[in-house]
């Protein structure tokens, strides 16, 4: 009988309490700031093709990935500085269609369809749409993107 006990006194003290990171409330000026993160992001840098502003939506480690390829900061500069080339390239203009957008502790986890227009002289050229999530966290001074994943869900929308 004492063997039982000293096990089960043995058990119970070599258990590590196991903690669980719930959602937590999510204000609605942090759901608020997840979208125009998102829709900025989008705008600045995708359909801007503007690279300057980078910082002001990724941390510096960011990464997204798409297609199966890994892109990170500098592979967007490169792919900008390309289409940056392109005098002709279509204007890109972004919707977004939020699915969920929960708090965990500091960071936020979002996820949403995107749609794109392109539109060369006020002629749309071209439709695309992806399914995406991003880890969002925050940081001195503010919140930024760290991850996001892509998939193309086609140009019928």
């Amino acid at each position: 009988m004492k063997n039982i006990y000293l096990l089960l006194i043995c058990l119970v003290a070599c258990q590590t309490p196991t903690e669980k990171i719930d959602a937590g409330e999510i204000t609605a000026l942090e759901t608020q700031i997840g979208k125009d993160l998102i829709q900025g992001a989008f705008d600045d840098l995708w359909g801007g093709v503007d690279s300057t502003k980078i910082s002001n939506y990724h941390t510096d480690d960011f990464i997204i990935l798409e297609n199966g390829e890994v892109w990170d900061n500098e592979r967007i500069k490169q792919f900008m500085r390309k289409e940056l080339e392109n005098i002709d390239r279509p204007k890109r203009i972004n919707k977004m269609d939020y699915i969920s957008i929960d708090k965990y502790g500091e960071s936020m986890q979002i996820a949403y369809h995107n749609y794109a227009e392109f539109v060369r002289a006020d002629t749309l050229v071209g439709k695309a749409s992806w399914l995406e999530s991003a880890l969002a966290v925050k940081v001195d001074d503010g919140w930024r993107l760290k991850m996001m994943h892509s998939t193309y869900s086609g140009s019928d929308f």
